[in-house]
C-alpha cells in the first residue's frame, strides 16, 4: 500500500511554512456485489517435509544473522544498448495519477507515493495500473487508448475526496491487473478501506474489490465484485488486506494479502481462491479463504501466488496453484524460502470446493534486508523549497516479489543486500530462485532448487524485481536501478541459458527522486519512496512485457516527480 498518500493545499513556491496537510481518508458504504467467503481453519495446512529436511534444515540456522552477506565477485555489465527492446513508451506518472478523473472525479485524487505499478497485456491492449489510476494503451504502438482514469471512477466508487465540499469518499490502493488468455478476460484487484466521510478516520468495513471485464476489450464494460475483509485477521480486527497479490491457474484466481489491524499492526497472511470461470460468467462463486496459515519453522508473510505462463491445457492433478515466500521475514539474513501448493483447484467450480494447502521450506542461497540506495545528485525542486536534501531511495525489505510458474518451474525473486567486489558499502541487488515443485501421490509437496543466483551491477543498486517468463522458460526480469552515477532508472536483464545477462537501462532517469515521502517536513526519514514493486508479464503470443519506475523529464507536480516506463522485450535467443 502507498504508506503515505497526502493531498496538500496552500503551497506557494516561496513560503514552505504555508503548506498544510489534508489527512489521508477512506470511505463508507459502496454499491458492490459482495461475494461470501467460506473460511477454512488455519490448521487445514499440511506441512510437507522435504525428503532431506531433517538433515538439511538442521544445518540451517533460523535466527537473525544466520547467513552471511552474499559476495558478488562478477557483477553484470551495464549497457545502454537497447538491442532487446521491441517497443518502449512512458507509462503513468505522478502527474497523470494526481490529475486523473473527469466529471465528478475531476480534482478528486490524492498525491501518492510510492508508485506501485501493475501490468497486463493481451488482445492488442496494454493495461497499466499505478496507485489510484488506470490507463489502456495499444500494444502495437504504445499510444494511449483510454485514460488516465481515476481508479475510483473505473470502479464506480465515490471519489477519494470532494475538495469543494470538504468530504472524503472511497480510498483504493495497490491495484493488480491480469489478462487471462484462456478466458480472454481482464481482472483487476484492489484493496479498499472505509473512512468517516467528515473526519477521514479509518473505519470498517474493509474489502477486496475485484473487477472483471465483460469482453476481451478492457476499454468496454466491467463487472465489479467485492470480498469483505473486515474480520479477516488473526487478532485486533477490524483489519484490511494490504498489498493484495494476484495469481491464476487454469481454474482459479488467487489473491493473497497481509492483513493489518486498523489499530494494532500485522494480523496474518490471508489467501482467497475462487473460480475464474464462474466469476467471468457473472456468477457468484464460493470464495475459499485461509486466515493466517502457519508456517512451522518460519513466519508467513507476503505469499506470492504464481501467474501460470500458460493456462491453456494446464490441468495437472486437477489443478495446482503454487505460491512462494521467504521463510521468515523477521530474519535480517536467511537462506531458506517456502514453497506452497494449493491442490485440486478444479473443485473451485463446485458448490463446496475441496482444496488442500501444503508447504515446504527448502534451503537457498543467502539473502537479507537490502540497504537504501544512493542516487545521483541533481536539482530537487521540492527539496530545495524545504531546505532539505534527499540522498537515498528506500528499497524496502526482502519480501518475495512476483512469482511465475513456467516450463514446469516456479520462478521468483526478491531484493537483497550484497557486497560487490571490494566495494566497502553494501548494495541492493536481486536474488532469484528457480524451483521445481511437485505434489506427490501421498499429498506432500516437494520443492527442488534447480537454479538460483544474483543480478548485481557494480557501483549501482537494483531493486523491486519482477519476472516475465514464457512457457518455454525464456524471458526477462525488470527492476529499478539507482546509484551515485545514476538517477533512478527503469532497467532489465534478459534470461540466458546460464542465468541473466547484462543489465540494460531501459529508460535513464533524468533527475533525483524528489517526492514528499522522503522529506522530514512530511514525516519522512530521508529516503524517498520509488516503488514497492515493478511489473512484468507475458502476452498470449509469448511476448515479454515489463514496467518499472524511474524519474522522467517533462511536466511534474510540485509534490512528486516519479514516472513509469513500459516496454516489450524482443524474443530472447
Amino acid at each position: 500500500m502507498c504508506l503515505l498518500a497526502a493531498c496538500l493545499t496552500g503551497l506557494t513556491p516561496t513560503v514552505a511554512a504555508q503548506i498544510t496537510r489534508e489527512t489521508l481518508q477512506f470511505w463508507g458504504a459502496s454499491q458492490l456485489d459482495t461475494v461470501p467467503a467460506t473460511s477454512i481453519p488455519s490448521d487445514d495446512l499440511h506441512v510437507s517435509p522435504h525428503p532431506e529436511s531433517d538433515a538439511e534444515l538442521a544445518g540451517i540456522n533460523k535466527g537473525p544473522g544466520s547467513a552471511s552477506v552474499p559476495l558478488i565477485t562478477a557483477p553484470q555489465p551495464l549497457s545502454l544498448d537497447l538491442k532487446n527492446v521491441a517497443l518502449a513508451f512512458n507509462g503513468l506518472s505522478h502527474r497523470d495519477q494526481r490529475l486523473a478523473g473527469t466529471g465528478a472525479y475531476a480534482n478528486s485524487q490524492f498525491s501518492t507515493e510510492p508508485p506501485d505499478t501493475s501490468l497486463a497485456v493481451g488482445n492488442g491492449f496494454v493495461l497499466q495500473t499505478v496507485n489510484a489510476a488506470v490507463a489502456v494503451y495499444e500494444a502495437n504502438t504504445g499510444m494511449l487508448r483510454q485514460g488516465p482514469t481515476a481508479l475510483n471512477q473505473f470502479l464506480r466508487l465515490k471519489p477519494e475526496i470532494n475538495r469543494a465540499a470538504g468530504t472524503y469518499g472511497e480510498f483504493t490502493s495497490d491495484p493488480r491487473a491480469y489478462y487471462d488468455a484462456q478466458l480472454h478476460r481482464w481482472f483487476v484487484s484492489v484493496v479498499a478501506i472505509a473512512t468517516n466521510p467528515t473526519t477521514g478516520a479509518f473505519i470498517a468495513p474493509t474489502r477486496l474489490v475485484i473487477a472483471v471485464s465483460d469482453t476481451n476489450d478492457p476499454t468496454q464494460g466491467w463487472k465489479i465484485y467485492s470480498i469483505e475483509t473486515t474480520n479477516d485477521g488473526a487478532e485486533g480486527c477490524p483489519c484490511f488486506g494490504d498489498q493484495p497479490l494476484i495469481g491464476a491457474d487454469a481454474h482459479g484466481i488467487f489473491i493473497t494479502t497481509n492483513a493489518f489491524s486498523l489499530r494494532e499492526g500485522f494480523a496474518g497472511v490471508q489467501i482467497y481462491a475462487f473460480s475464474k470461470q464462474l466469476l467471468s460468467g457473472a456468477a457468484m462463486p464460493p470464495v475459499v479463504h485461509w486466515n493466517n496459515p502457519k508456517l512451522p519453522g518460519g513466519f508467513a508473510f507476503t505469499l506470492q501466488p504464481a501467474i501460470h505462463a500458460s493456462v491453456v491445457g494446464d490441468d495437472a492433478a486437477h489443478g495446482i496453484e503454487y505460491f512462494t515466500s521467504v521463510a521468515d521475514i523477521r530474519n535480517m539474513l536467511d537462506r531458506r524460502i517456502a514453497v506452497w501448493a494449493l491442490s485440486n483447484t478444479a473443485s473451485l467450480a463446485d458448490a463446496s470446493p475441496a482444496l488442500k494447502l501444503r508447504v515446504a521450506i527448502i534451503g537457498s542461497e543467502p539473502f537479507g534486508v537490502p540497504p537504501d540506495a544512493p542516487q545521483k545528485a541533481g536539482e530537487t525542486k521540492l527539496g530545495s523549497l524545504l531546505a532539505e536534501k534527499q540522498e537515498f531511495i528506500a528499497t524496502n525489505d526482502q519480501r518475495m516479489q512476483q512469482a511465475v510458474f513456467a516450463d514446469g518451474k516456479l520462478w521468483s525473486a526478491l531484493t537483497t543486500m550484497v557486497a560487490i567486489d571490494n566495494d566497502p558499502a553494501p548494495h541492493a541487488a536481486i536474488a532469484y530462485f528457480v524451483v521445481k515443485p511437485t505434489v506427490t501421490a501421498d499429498g506432500a509437496v516437494r520443492a527442488d532448487m534447480v537454479k538460483q543466483g544474483y543480478v548485481a551491477v557494480a557501483n549501482a543498486d537494483l531493486f523491486y524485481p519482477a519476472f516475465a517468463i514464457g512457457a518455454n522458460g525464456k524471458g526477462a526480469i525488470s527492476f529499478t536501478l539507482s546509484g551515485v552515477e545514476h538517477f533512478p532508472s527503469a532497467a532489465f536483464a534478459t534470461l540466458t541459458e546460464n542465468g541473466f545477462g547484462e543489465a540494460q537501462i531501459l529508460a535513464a532517469g533524468t533527475a533525483p527522486q524528489d517526492g514528499f515521502s522522503g522529506y522530514k517536513y512530511f514525516g519522512g526519514g530521508g529516503s524517498g519512496r520509488t516503488g514497492d514493486y515493478s511489473a512484468a508479464t507475458v502476452d498470449e503470443h509469448g511476448a515479454v512485457w515489463i514496467a518499472s519506475e524511474y524519474i522522467p523529464s517533462g511536466a511534474r507536480t510540485l509534490l512528486a516527480n516519479w514516472g513509469t516506463f513500459i516496454a516489450q522485450i524482443a524474443a530472447v535467443k
